[in-house]
């Protein structure tokens, strides 16, 4: 691999007499590394080691082709880096002393969506998380990322970080994870090399400035701000946790790890580098924002925008379809779709769409069309759906075939009517058998496009 010359120099001054064991790092093979989804049904057939800082995510012997896997499409696990899962890690330590105590949380910088499925996993029950990103062909992956992984608890935005401004001092734990330069991921993306310079450093620095003082605006008193990147110079590390102290009522917080983990501890942050561990460059530094949390903001809400919830009537129809459903708001999109949130979320809810009510919030339900309910696709993959609900088991062969709707073969003998489609008791979408056919409600834009290929 070809370095630039300045990245070179960068890292030689970095890593004194390490840097040798460093460049051949970046010659070897990348780890390949998943996280399991914990809500999931799945049974895992292979023993694989565990990533040291996050005993959800396991090492793969060899890179399977993820796509052909039926469990991944139903969200059984994300495909995440090992290194970016040290953020689990931080959260458990540094929101310790308010376990007990649900979080308002927001993903700042989200797409394409592992680490705000992290967060999902790791936060204290009941808590609310938003998840934002300004790209809108990533936010489509976020939210895409965010119905398979099955949780209600959320919100997903599509807007500029500065527009969260209006909602004052209002989250207890903000991730940013910044778009950087990318130095971390050399090894993966060689191609990036090519992207990289000095200039495009300093433009990232800014940048990360910027995303960072709007984050401030929105943070309460006493709450914790995550800040990662997956590059290793210091001007957009630990030099912008410096300028972030220095600039706001600010202070560092300290994580404390087991040396055989590899990390590498500074000043202002941990770094992870590819020579100490089995994972890529990755940064990831602790800010808490000083002083007493005010009292509870009181909103004033637009009540005449805000979403009516579904008649009784409706709600004893999907009494049959959801489980818990008493712990459910159920309202409907200005679609006509039926969504739903925990009803420990109503308040938050209630403040963000008075601001925002074309966000996307909670979990898509389906609609009623006449007396009769069709489901969502979202409601096949999610954790709330119940039990009850009729389905057929298909095999690996079948499930693709759904899942690039193609015709299924060997189904025979089928109920009427609305029919799970699961795959090792992991929820894929939905049929409706009409006795003598079927058809086959998986999204178009979620199908498989790649055909089959030898030994599938």
């Amino acid at each position: 691999m070809q370095l630039p010359a300045d990245f070179t120099n960068n890292m030689k001054s970095q890593l004194g007499g390490a840097y040798k064991d460093f460049e051949a790092a970046l010659s070897a093979p990348s780890p390949i590394s998943i996280r399991r989804n914990s809500l999931k049904d799945y049974t895992w057939k292979e023993n694989y080691d565990l990533v040291k800082w996050n005993k959800k995510g396991v090492y793969l012997k060899e890179r399977p082709i993820f796509t052909l896997d039926p469990a991944f499409h139903a969200g059984a696990y994300y495909v995440q880096e090992a290194s970016s899962m040290f953020i689990a890690e931080a959260i458990r330590q540094l929101t310790k002393v308010r376990s007990d105590k649900p979080l308002r949380v927001l993903d700042l910088c989200a797409a394409p969506g592992g680490k705000s499925t992290l967060l999902l996993d790791e936060l204290p029950a009941d808590s609310f998380l938003l998840c934002n990103e300004v790209i809108r062909n990533r936010f489509q992956i976020l939210k895409y990322n965010l119905i398979k992984w099955g949780n209600p608890s959320i919100a997903a935005s599509n807007m500029d970080s500065k527009q969260l401004a209006s909602l004052g001092e209002f989250f207890d734990l903000i991730l940013v994870d910044a778009p950087c330069s990318g130095e971390g991921l050399f090894r993966k993306t060689p191609e990036a090399t090519s992207e990289w310079s000095l200039d495009n450093v300093a433009l990232c620095t800014a940048r990360q400035k910027r995303i960072l003082a709007e984050a401030f605006q929105v943070l309460n008193p006493g709450g914790i701000l995550l800040y990662s990147t997956c590059t290793y110079n210091s001007k957009e590390n630990a030099d912008n946790m410096a300028w972030a102290i220095a600039s706001d009522n600010f202070q560092h917080l300290t994580l404390t790890l087991p040396e055989d983990w590899g990390i590498q501890s500074s000043t202002l942050g941990y770094q992870f580098y590819p020579h100490r561990l089995d994972g890529e460059g990755f940064y990831l530094a602790g800010l808490q924002k000083l002083g007493e949390p005010a009292p509870v903001r009181k909103f004033k809400s637009r009540q005449s925008t805000l979403p009516s919830p579904i008649s009784r009537k409706e709600r004893e129809a999907l009494a049959v379809w959801i489980k818990n459903i008493e712990d459910l708001f159920l309202f409907k999109d200005n679609k006509g779709q039926i969504r739903a949130l925990p009803l420990v979320h109503k308040e938050t809810f209630e403040v963000l769409y008075s601001k925002w009510p074309f966000l996307f919030y909670g979990l898509e339900l389906g609609t009623f069309k006449g007396k009769d309910f069709v489901p969502a696709p979202s409601l096949a993959l999610s954790t709330v759906l119940s039990e009850e609900v009729t389905y057929i088991e298909l095999d690996r062969r079948q499930a693709l075939a759904f899942l690039r709707k193609d015709p299924i073969e060997g189904l025979e003998n089928l109920p009427k009517g609305w029919l799970l489609v699961r795959y090792e008791n992991l929820g894929l979408g939905w049929i409706k058998s009409l006795g003598n056919r079927i058809n086959n409600y998986y999204p178009k834009e979620w199908r498989i496009r790649m055909r089959k290929t030898e030994g599938e």
